[in-house]
């Protein structure tokens, strides 16, 4: 089967985490027989890498788009509408990225099979953000629901299509998987982790009231590390502003952009990984922690009840009250309590999230949209 992805963000960019998840998908489906072509920007990219020209990869056939301006695709919908015409099956994803709704378009002028994912840009937090163009990029997308398989990767955001494009659009729900990578040997050092973009939909406010009321966290050797790139420079503002009011600015630092064996390393060495958001469609950095063998604790706001389920971490209200009582939790425990949830969030990863393990699942709705 020929299969045609779009992606604004792409791997090896680590900007949010579809750029790896549409990666791990793309490479599990080459590994599998497929022929896989990935549309993508070149944004967030080394100046190393080739623009506008077709890459062989392990995930299949890469081009990486140079546009006028991000948000004026003009590239990514013509290397797009060349691509589709020998595509089995177009999967595009964000709703909101300008080439993906002319992408759709297209693809059903030719006949051709449309799958989407919106990876979490249907949650009410994510909708609050730009909410005119959204609503109306939503009206138009509405023209065209009858025709398109929407992908969900938990129950809530099955939940969300459903609002917006009546209970009768179609919806497969498939959870996020990963290339599951041996884990780091760890170096345990007295540091939890934040890690993703700093958008204030990640609530990492929340989190610092959280820590700046722990008496618990002031007086130990603890710090909290905050990874990830600045993608709303005001919020990132706003928030050294809260560290120095509340008095943690030698408890709480920033490191930037973090990748690769780095990034695998920040997780394993944490004691604890913590996603505070308001809203996830499924929160990458949990899975990346969970390989690592490092517990998470996630708001409620994410779709890892699973966590508590497997006792490989905790799933508590994103409000200060509830997150402090989770991190005293981790700061108190026994190290052979703690060891326990080391191995079970290393047992969690490898056995529900293993994109090569389950590719089947893919496959079974590529095959059921095509025909």
């Amino acid at each position: 089967m020929t299969i045609l992805m779009s992606a604004d963000w792409f791997y090896p960019c680590h900007i949010g985490g579809p750029s790896n998840t549409i990666y791990w998908q793309a490479r599990a489906l080459t590994r599998a027989g497929h022929s896989v072509f990935v549309v993508a920007t070149a944004q967030g990219q080394q100046s190393s890498t080739p623009p506008d020209r077709w890459l062989t990869m392990d995930c299949g056939q890469v081009i990486y788009t140079r546009n006028p301006h991000f948000y004026l695709p003009f590239r990514h919908i013509w290397y797009g509408w060349r691509t589709m015409q020998k595509a089995d099956i177009v999967h595009l994803n964000s709703l909101f990225y300008p080439s993906s709704l002319v992408l759709a378009v297209l693809s059903l002028l030719l006949g051709k099979p449309v799958i989407w994912s919106p990876h979490g840009e249907l949650s009410p937090p994510a909708l609050d953000y730009s909410p005119r163009i959204k609503r109306l990029v939503l009206r138009l997308i509405w023209g065209l629901r009858k025709k398109i398989l929407f992908h969900a990767t938990c129950p809530a955001e099955v939940g969300y299509i459903r609002q917006q494009f009546g209970p009768l659009a179609m919806v497969s729900e498939v959870r996020n998987m990963m290339d599951i990578p041996i884990p780091v040997s760890r170096k345990a050092r007295p540091y939890m982790l934040f890690m993703g973009r700093i958008h204030p939909i990640k609530a990492i406010d929340k989190l610092i009231d959280a820590l700046g009321q722990s008496t618990l966290f002031r007086n130990s050797d603890y710090e909290l590390i905050i990874a990830g790139p600045e993608s709303d420079p005001v919020y990132a503002q706003q928030l050294r502003e809260q560290i120095r009011r509340l008095g943690l600015h030698r408890k709480i630092v920033f490191s930037g952009l973090v990748t690769g064996p780095i990034k695998d390393q920040f997780y394993a060495d944490a004691l604890v990984t913590i996603l505070p958001s308001k809203s996830e469609s499924f929160g990458n950095v949990v899975l990346e922690s969970l390989v690592q063998g490092t517990p998470v604790i996630a708001s409620t706001g994410t779709p890892w009840e699973v966590l508590e389920a497997e006792q490989a971490g905790s799933w508590v209200a994103g409000n200060p009250d509830a997150l402090q009582q989770a991190v005293e939790y981790y700061l108190t425990l026994s190290t052979e309590h703690y060891q326990q949830y080391r191995t079970k969030a290393i047992a969690l990863a490898r056995q529900r999230f293993d994109i090569n393990a389950n590719v089947d699942q893919w496959q079974f709705v590529y095959q059921a949209m095509a025909a």
